[in-house]
């Protein structure tokens, strides 16, 4: 936090020592900083489609398969870390996008 005023977190892979870092870090460390979290995933009735043919056939990414099952299962961890910034009461944006794949052209679209 010292060295950056910004963090963009797009594959927020939250592990409990990051999550307790934060949640033990003085708040004033966080005072005039930026965090926005996104993730895809599941969503309600909204799943991420097992294969999505976009993904493979470009040009710049021929392989770049867009994780189906990825954002879901790091959401425990993004609930985690927005418990911590939420008691610490430091700002940040979240942002869920329903069905969005884990990889750099779902990044990109959102």
């Amino acid at each position: 936090p010292k060295l950056f005023g910004k963090a963009a977190c797009m594959s927020p892979a939250f592990q409990p020592s990051i999550v307790t870092s934060v949640a033990t870090t003085p708040v004033h460390t966080f005072r005039d900083k930026t965090i926005y979290i996104d993730n895809g995933g599941d969503m309600d009735d909204v799943k991420v489609a097992f294969l999505d043919w976009s993904d493979h056939f470009s040009a710049r990414h021929w392989w770049n398969p867009g994780y189906w099952w990825l954002d879901s299962q790091l959401q425990p961890g993004i609930d985690a870390m927005k418990l911590a910034l939420d008691m610490k009461g430091i700002r940040y944006e979240y942002m869920k996008f329903a069905g969005g794949r884990h990889n750099e052209r779902g990044w990109a679209a959102r």
